[in-house]
């Protein structure tokens, strides 16, 4: 399957919906941006007009194309070295799209390369780096977590989970894991694992949970999105792993979550379940104290937004 890449380009300034939300775009020459060194540029994979694509934001809602001629794009990571990974089909030449294990992983290199980088994963699966590079994969189908070196060679490093979907590293390294309960007896739970492997319990949720995402916080705390439309937070500081707080909601269905070095939270809205437009598909920001404010609007081009990643703050004096 080929990728195309278009470079950044600025489309006319789009009018607010409401009070909330804000984007600018524009077209013509293409321009360099300087930004910042305390902003982050937001990757956020999802659907356009040109069919799957990945968007490209500023720290100030400015998007661009980063990447389409994809098919339905999922969940991104970056590593330390600025390679973003995502998760798509591949496209049997026969023709056969979303049967079997057809599932990939994609590798951009800060140069624009683009490969696949692992294959024959179950649709939709999650992925976390570590700090040496490593890449984590959790097969939702399956209940397996990969772990690929650098280079793609692949160990298994946990099963027997049902389904996995999110995960989120945290500053010793640890693996946190939501393990999804749905259409099982018994109740979902947040696993952690170590470097080694080993597995404990971290927390138990909520019978009506609807778990969809893991991040932690600037200090260290660990968010959980929630498909009904709540963000909780863990206080992994006092070590009081089952008692959590409501840090935040959005109107519809909280799907992806990703923090800024600054510690504002990033927060896919996947809009009402039921398809109403009452909720429609968004991007949300939230400061550390939990304000909430827009931050794009799918529905003002026809976008849908799925899963989101920061990329990596530039060594000091890069820029």
């Amino acid at each position: 399957m080929k990728t195309k890449l278009r470079d950044t380009r600025f489309k006319s300034a789009i009018p607010r919906v409401g009070q909330l939300f804000s984007r600018a775009a524009c077209l013509g020459a293409v321009i360099a941006i300087c930004s910042s060194a305390s902003a982050q540029n937001l990757f956020v994979s999802g659907r356009g007009d040109r069919g799957g694509e990945i968007f490209k934001f500023t720290w100030d809602a400015r998007e661009s194309i980063f990447a389409s001629g994809l098919y339905k794009p999922w969940d991104l990571a970056f590593d330390s070295a600025g390679n973003l990974f995502f998760v798509d089909y591949v496209i049997l030449p026969e023709g056969g799209g979303e049967v079997g294990s057809n599932a990939a992983v994609y590798k951009i290199t800060p140069n624009g390369m683009v490969t696949i980088f692992a294959s024959r994963l179950g649709y939709p699966s999650y992925l976390a780096t570590d700090r040496t590079g490593n890449v984590f994969v959790a097969d939702h189908e399956n209940g397996v977590i990969y772990k690929y070196k650098p280079t793609g060679s692949r160990t298994t490093f946990a099963s027997g989970l049902r389904h996995p979907v999110g995960m989120a590293f945290n500053r010793a390294g640890d693996l946190f894991v939501i393990n999804n309960s749905i259409g099982n007896i018994g109740l979902g739970s947040i696993y952690v694992y170590k470097p080694n492997g080993s597995r404990t319990a971290f927390a138990v949720l909520q019978p009506s949970d609807r778990p969809a995402d893991l991040a932690f916080d600037r200090m260290g705390n660990l968010l959980m999105a929630d498909l009904g439309g709540n963000i909780y937070k863990y206080d992994v500081i006092t070590l009081r792993p089952n008692v959590r707080t409501i840090f935040g909601s959005v109107p519809g269905s909280a799907q992806s979550l990703a923090c800024d070095s600054a510690g504002n939270l990033l927060v896919v809205d996947a809009g009402e379940v039921n398809g109403s437009a009452a909720y429609p598909n968004a991007i949300y920001k939230f400061t550390q104290r939990g304000l909430r404010s827009g931050f794009a609007l799918g529905s003002t081009q026809g976008e849908i937004f799925a899963c989101l990643a920061f990329e990596p703050m530039p060594p000091a004096g890069s820029q």
